[in-house]
């Protein structure tokens, strides 16, 4: 089992209006992994709390190092869209998949099979 993914948020932005941001935490090559929690985010609790371990669900967003993760010639939402988790996410934009209030044990099986699929599959 991998280290719970919640003790590699690093605070990167925190602004007047109460709005914080966690820096994405990269996979590999392949993924960048944005979870998010606050008053501005869709998460529980939707307050800001000082410790991410207190949050029960994250805002999610995935991305592929190399751009479009949906498609395209990498294969890799090809290889990952059967997860059971992966019904979750729908199109944010072509290079972003966004799934709002996920659980934390969720959360975390979407992070070790990232890791995974990146342990077992060369970057192009």
């Amino acid at each position: 089992m991998a280290e719970d993914f919640r003790t590699l948020l690093m605070e990167s932005d925190r602004l007047e209006d109460g709005d914080r941001w966690f820096g994405d935490i990269q996979i590999g090559g392949w993924f960048y992994f944005s979870a998010q929690a606050g008053p501005f985010h869709d998460s529980r609790p939707q307050t800001l709390l000082d410790n991410p371990m207190g949050y029960e669900s994250f805002d999610l967003r995935l991305q592929t190092v190399q751009g479009v993760i949906s498609y395209g010639r990498h294969g890799a939402w090809d290889d990952l869209k059967n997860k059971p988790w992966a019904a979750l996410f729908k199109e944010d934009r072509p290079t972003v998949l966004h799934a709002p209030d996920v659980p934390v044990a969720t959360c975390q099986q979407i992070y070790e099979d990232l890791l995974a699929y990146a342990r077992t599959n060369p970057v192009p």
